[in-house]
This record gives C-alpha cells, sequence and structure tokens, in this order.
C-alpha cells in the first residue's frame, strides 16, 4: 500500500512488457516489511526466493552465484555482497569483502573478513561465512524458508527480522554466507530515529528476537538497555515451540561456532 501516485495505475502501466513474468501484489492496508514479505513468498512459485528492497540496482551476472550455492546445497542461505549507491547523487561505490555481525544493542553492523577465509583456490570468490544477514537481500530455498518458520509474523513494521533470521538459520541447521560473486548496490537511506512508530517497533521486535534466541545471554541485551526489562513483546509461545520443534541449538553454541567475537564483548558498549 502506497500514497504515490507513481506506483499506482502508472506502475501497472509500466510493467504491461513483463506480463506473466511479474506480478504486482498490493496490500489492503499497511502491512509492514515483515508481513509484506509474508504474503510476497505465499504467492511465490518458484524453488528460490529472492528478497530485495525497492531501493536497489542489481550487477552483472548477480544472480546465478546465489542460485548455484543453493543448488548444491538446500540449506544454505545466501546474501550478496552489497555495495553503495549514495542517496543523493546515486554515485555506485563497491563495498569491499565484509561479513555480517552484531553488538549487544542487537545493532547490525558490517565486519571485516578474516585472511584465511580467503585462502585455497578460489581465493577471493570463496563464500564468506557469515553470523548475520543485513536482511534487505538474500535467497533461499522456498521450501527451506517454510520449513524453518519463514519470519515472525509477530514482528511488526520492520526491523530485527533479519537477526532473528540469521541466528534461526545457524542455530537451527543452516548456514548463512555472503557469496563475493554476487553484487547489488543498495541506497543507504538515513536512519529512522526521528519516526517514533519505528523505533517502538525495533523495540518490540528486538525484544521477541532476545526473549525466544538468546537464552541466558539475554541479560547481556537487558545490560545495555535495562529500562526495556519491563516492556511488553506480545505472545511468543508460537516461535519458542517452533524452536523445540525444529531441535534448534543453544546461543551459547552459535557462540562457540560462529560468532565467539561476541561473546569476547560481554560487558563493552
Amino acid at each position: 500500500m502506497s500514497d504515490f501516485d507513481d506506483l499506482k495505475e502508472k506502475l501497472d502501466h509500466h510493467l504491461e512488457i513483463f506480463r506473466g513474468k511479474i506480478k504486482v501484489i498490493r496490500n489492503k492496508k499497511r502491512e509492514g516489511l515483515v508481513r509484506s514479505r509474508l504474503i510476497g513468498a505465499s504467492r511465490a512459485s518458484g524453488d528460490v526466493l529472492v528478497f530485495l528492497d525497492s531501493h536497489c540496482e542489481v550487477n552483472t551476472a548477480w544472480l546465478q552465484p546465489l542460485l548455484h550455492a543453493i543448488a548444491k546445497d538446500s540449506k544454505m542461505v545466501v546474501c550478496p555482497l552489497i555495495d553503495v549507491i549514495d542517496y543523493m547523487t546515486l554515485e555506485y561505490q563497491s563495498s569491499p569483502v565484509v561479513r555480517g555481525a552484531f553488538n549487544w544493542h542487537l545493532d547490525f553492523k558490517w565486519d571485516s573478513v578474516y585472511s584465511y577465509e580467503m585462502d585455497g583456490p578460489e581465493g577471493p570468490t570463496r563464500p564468506i561465512r557469515s553470523p548475520a544477514m543485513a536482511g534487505g537481500i538474500f535467497a533461499i530455498n522456498r521450501h527451506y524458508f517454510n520449513e524453518i518458520g519463514q519470519y515472525d509474523k509477530g514482528m511488526d513494521l520492520w526491523g530485527a527480522e533479519n537477526l532473528e533470521l540469521s541466528l534461526r538459520i545457524w542455530m537451527c541447521g543452516g548456514q548463512l554466507f555472503i557469496i563475493p560473486c554476487s553484487r547489488v548496490g543498495h541506497i543507504s537511506k538515513q536512519r529512522f530515529s526521528n519516526q517514533p512508530e519505528l523505533v517502538k517497533a525495533m523495540t518490540y521486535n528486538n525484544l521477541r528476537l532476545v526473549h525466544v534466541w538468546l537464552d541466558e545471554y539475554k541479560e547481556q541485551f537487558f545490560l545495555q538497555q535495562p529500562g526495556l526489562k519491563s516492556v511488553a513483546y506480545g505472545n511468543i509461545s508460537e516461535r519458542v515451540e517452533l524452536r523445540k520443534r525444529l531441535g534448534c541449538k543453544s546461543f551459547q553454541w552459535y557462540l562457540d561456532n560462529v560468532f565467539p567475537e561476541l561473546e569476547t564483548s560481554k560487558g563493552s558498549l
């Protein structure tokens, strides 16, 4: 659902030349990013789902490396390297090889890749293990997406869904990689600190993640933000049951095997 005229009849007219290849699905009310993606995924019929933010520009031969990785392992979830498109000038700037990470505030950040991860015959084209995804751009086997519980439908609007899915992938038997041979440009928009509705949704979603996935380490999150201990986060019983049904590992396992650098930062900001 949009208030912009360019995304109504004008868009339908523009997409006529792609009839049969592109479906435009319009929500009847504002659903937010999480539920809108779930609606789109429910209408998809291909073997692979590729999620892209609208403010992206794909690069040459970006899709084939992602599909190739999933074809080799249906439980491998893959992201391209995300290049930067300046939101004012639209200048396209290539990014270095990095991986996704986060801190105890659950703020997503980009992290350096160790040189040994690019050793071997594949060199800098080798897929990079990533503790987390940025969330805007990734590909996943459609059946696997459904198997591991899609997105948390209880999350609101936008925020934290990328980290929640990242933890679920790793802790429940999957793998998350960045594929350096695939590049997609992304317009980096300004932060939403001046939009209370989105800040509230981010807090709510973070708390759902914390109480389902962080086990005893949720206290590290509350050390940073003690005022959130008493904030409501809705009913998480379905997500707790999902974790049990999938036989997911502990957050301690995740720290030991995927992201040990996070544990070493305990007590720091």
